[in-house]
């Protein structure tokens, strides 16, 4: 009897056309693929249910792509495998997990905060249909991990790309050139966009005024807030469309025709104020209006800030007074009801002093908040509870 032998190997190298097959969900709440180039996890005990909300045990699988010609708008590096993921039609995880991509470790350190993953449903990267995931960076591991859903189609894409654009308002001659380390990577993982967002004139818009809800939907988008799919018209001025407001909720600085790109597609600008609102991180005026075009004020914005982070507030006011008057020059313009806000927030190093004179800083609560001083404090909130 002939004797025939036989070789199996098990591939671990990402290649085209590599395919890792998971017949269900496993309980212990992570998926490995390709040597952990790709990495889904979710919740211990996490089901996959259909479009009626019923489990499922359907398989997942994962197939590697050749490199597409095609990139997305202002990313024009690919910076990972293409990665497939299939489920079967209208399947997805009950609770979101994270997916996480190896990036190639030869990018530079200081630019790795410009990675972001991105979601095709066709692998074409340079139509209209993709959406950015965005994620955060880890640089000694050389990953990017982002929230991650099952889009409810049979399969996706997933890869990773570099941004690559100038924005001249962050030229070393600027006035906002010492934002370009915070707004940059915001800009750069979906969480905040150019305005107006039809510009072309490679101006980010840092140094305009912020509006309330700009700053509101900033600071759930990043911290990755479940958003509220049924709104109850919680505000009296705040609706569903732009047209419903005039077109006047980012003032002059919004352009209608392009429709809501600063926010996602799926979700309208009072879903996003509603959200903020039941999880006590903004507040309605007495007369029930959000007032959603109106600029923050430095002091406004630090109550909002202190609410998002769960910091520990002062409850003596004049104690907190006592301790703004010996950090700020202009601590009495601050108001007894933001002052509690503001000195947590100093501490926490979220918010910073401007200056005035020498060696001094003032605080200038009433001053309009900046783009750039918004997005730059966010940012330091999401690095501190490592979201970015």
């Amino acid at each position: 009897m002939d004797i025939v032998n036989f070789q199996i190997m098990y591939v671990t190298t990402p290649v085209p056309g590599l395919t890792y097959d998971v017949p269900s969900l496993p309980a212990s709440g992570k998926i490995e693929a390709f040597n952990r180039t790709v990495t889904l996890t979710y919740p211990r005990g996490d089901v996959l249910v259909d479009g009626s909300g019923q489990i499922t045990n359907s398989s997942v699988a994962f197939t590697v792509y050749d490199p597409p010609t095609t990139r997305p708008d202002n990313y024009h590096f690919l910076a990972s495998q293409v990665i497939q993921i299939s489920v079967p039609q209208a399947v997805y995880l009950l609770q979101p997990g994270q997916l996480t991509l190896s990036y190639d470790p030869n990018i530079s350190a200081a630019v790795a905060d410009q990675l972001a993953i991105w979601y095709s449903p066709d692998n074409d990267w340079s139509d209209d249909d993709n959406y950015i995931l965005g994620g955060r960076t880890d640089v000694r591991n050389h990953t990017v991990t982002a929230p991650f859903q099952f889009n409810g189609k049979t399969e996706g894409y997933y890869a990773v790309f570099l941004a690559d654009r100038v924005f001249k308002d962050f030229t070393s001659q600027s006035e906002a050139a010492w934002a370009y380390s915070s707004v940059m990577p915001m800009w750069a993982k979906g969480l905040v966009e150019p305005l107006p967002i039809d510009r072309t004139d490679n101006n980010f818009g840092a140094g305009n005024n912020i509006n309330r809800l700009e700053f509101t939907t900033i600071l759930i988008k990043g911290l990755g807030l479940p958003i509220i799919e049924k709104t109850s018209s919680v505000f009296s001025d705040v609706y569903a469309t732009p047209e419903g407001n005039n077109g006047s909720y980012f003032g002059s600085n919004y352009s209608s025709a392009n429709g809501f790109k600063i926010y996602d597609q799926s979700h309208t600008p009072v879903q996003y104020a509603e959200t903020a609102a039941r999880y006590g991180i903004i507040a309605g005026y007495p007369d029930g209006t959000f007032k959603p075009a109106n600029s923050l004020t430095r002091q406004e914005a630090a109550v909002i800030l202190a609410r998002a982070a769960n910091l520990k507030l002062l409850s003596d006011g004049d104690k907190a007074k006592t301790d703004l008057e010996r950090i700020f020059t202009d601590a009495s313009a601050i108001q007894p009801w933001a002052a509690p806000s503001i000195l947590a927030a100093y501490r926490a190093r979220l918010i910073a002093g401007l200056p005035d004179g020498d060696k001094k800083i003032k605080f200038a609560p009433n001053d309009p908040l900046t783009r750039a001083q918004a997005i730059t404090m966010v940012y330091r909130l999401l690095e501190k509870q490592k979201k970015i």
